[in-house]
């Protein structure tokens, strides 16, 4: 079974891996459920735009 099989990949992270391109990926658990409110929407919405 290949990564295809298993994920769904954007439009955007698609092209990057077919152009060989480094993708980054965070793991959000920490942001919904390890942060307090407003800071878990904040830093959310902060990494977003990165």
């Amino acid at each position: 079974m290949t990564n295809r099989e298993l994920f769904e990949f954007s439009t955007e992270v698609d092209h990057a891996l077919a152009a060989g391109q480094p993708v980054v990926a965070l793991e959000s658990a920490v942001i919904a459920h390890g942060l307090p409110r407003p800071q878990n929407l904040e830093t959310a919405r902060r990494l977003e735009e990165i």
